[in-house]
Order: C-alpha cells, then structure tokens, then sequence
C-alpha cells in the first residue's frame, strides 16, 4: 500500500469524540503496530491528527484529501504549489540525497535560513545537534529541530497557510529585518534560465526578503524541477550561488547553471537514501 493511501485510511478510522487505539489501526489497516506508531507521529507532527497515548484522535474537521471551501482556500494553501504532504512522497530517495549533501554546508556556529519546503524539510531532520541558529517559515521543520537543544530557532511572524505549513508575511516589518544570515537553504517550484520561479505571489515576495537577509543562496531542488513549468521569479541565476540537485539533471541544464557562475553539485542516490525512504513506507 502507497504511504498517502494507508495515510488516508488512518485518517478515515479517526474518530474526534474517543481515541483509535493502534490495535485498532493496526487490525484494520492489516500493517504492524510500528508502522502505525510511526504514522501517528508523523501524521500528528504535520497537523492531521491529535496524537495521543495509545493511539489517535480526529482533528474535527481535517480530512486529509479534502478541498479547502473557495472562501477559505486562500488561508488553506498557495496558489500552483502542492501540498506539503504530496510534496513528501515525490522523489523522496533523491530529495534525501540532496539533503544529505546539503549538510556539508552547515557550520557550527552560523546563522543561517531554512526556507520551507519537502527538501529543506529532510536537511533538517539530517542536521546534527549543534550550535547553529535558524530562521525557518516552516512548521515541520520547527518541529524537528525541537529536541535539537543546542540549536536556535527563530520563527517569523506572518500568516500560516496550512497546505504547505509554512508561515509567510506580506508586510515590510517583523523580524526579518533584523536578522542576518550566512547561507540560505531554500527550494523551488522550478530552476530555468529566468533564475528561481515560484508560482503564488505572495512566496514570491517571502522568498525574496528571505534571499535578501543571507550571503549565500543555495537551492534544494530535484531535476524535475531543472525547466519545470512555473510563471513567476523569485531571483535571477546569478544570485544563485549553489545548486544541489540529483543525477537526473541534463548535461545542457548543468551546462546554463554552470555558465550563470553557479556551482552545481550532483547528489547521487545511494543505498541509505533509498532505504530512509522505503522505511518511511512501511
């Protein structure tokens, strides 16, 4: 069973008056006890469910594959962009390699920002417990780096869009300005020859005050993402300075990144990325 089905159908058991034991889930669903703990934690760390002891409970009114109400869709998510729950299982083994890779930037003692995002998101569950301080607008991210003791967390203010659990600002003021960053880790709706596209407005702006606080860019992003479609910049190429991608990316792609002064490294998919993945199935 594909993990967002089994998702799906955890979902579907729940219950908001009583709690569903994991017996309960487990016999229902037909997987075992850990499988189901594991989804539980994970399911209540991105917001689909109250975690409780021996099971779960329903968050009144979330349906996992529901279409927000087209009043409400605004506040639920953005436009173009998936949501973070589809984003998670696309090309999982490699966005684990490119995070892995990305870790040989960080330096004990730096500031830096994270930007949401699926990519960014795995970086963060691979960093280590040191003294770093991070700016993040993500929610699971803030969460994984919880037990991180040793790392600061600064969340900026702003608006949370539920889809994509990331907080945004639409305004000039808040915390941002004050904050100064050596390197950002940020993704993309898509990477082409017009530089870093996103596809809702109001990223866009986000993710250029972001860009603006940090002296060095460097971007997540899988080759499907090299040429994707998407209609709105966010940055030029050269003010890129790192691309880390998979081996899936065209020699004539790495060809314009390279040309546009950006150094690109090829993350290459090995055995521990495609096991972390097939474990998060299961």
């Amino acid at each position: 069973m594909h993990l967002q089905d089994r998702w799906k159908l955890i979902i579907d058991e729940l219950n908001h008056d009583r709690v569903t034991s994991v017996d309960e889930l487990t016999e229902r669903l037909g997987v075992s006890p850990a499988t189901i703990r594991r989804d539980l934690n994970e399911l209540h760390e991105l917001g689909h469910l109250l975690r409780v002891r021996g099971g779960a409970m329903r968050i009144e009114g979330k349906h996992f594959s529901g279409k927000p109400a087209a009043d409400d869709r605004r506040t639920q998510g953005l436009q173009g962009q998936s949501s973070f729950l589809d984003s998670s299982i696309v090309n999982a083994a490699a966005k684990h390699a490119i995070a892995r890779t990305a870790l040989d930037y960080l330096k004990p003692g730096a500031s830096m920002i994270i930007d949401g995002g699926t990519t960014t998101f795995t970086m963060a569950s691979l960093m280590a417990n040191e003294s770093y301080h991070v700016l993040t607008t993500s929610i699971p991210i803030l969460q994984r780096l919880l037990d991180r003791s040793k790392v600061r967390v600064t969340l900026p203010g702003g608006e949370l869009f539920r889809e994509q659990r990331i907080i945004l600002n639409p305004y000039e003021d808040g915390m941002l300005q004050n904050f100064s960053a050596a390197r950002i880790f940020i993704g993309c709706q898509a990477l082409t020859k017009n530089g870093l596209m996103q596809s809702d407005t109001l990223l866009v702006q986000s993710e250029r005050r972001l860009i603006e606080r940090a002296d060095q860019v460097i971007v997540l992003a899988d080759s499907s993402k090299i040429d994707a479609p998407a209609s709105l910049s966010v940055c030029p190429l050269s003010m890129i300075d790192v691309v880390i991608t998979d081996d899936g990316i065209s020699q004539a792609a790495k060809g314009w990144l390279e040309a546009a002064g950006i150094t690109v490294r090829i993350a290459s998919v090995e055995a521990e990325d495609i096991k972390a993945t097939e474990a998060s199935k299961r």
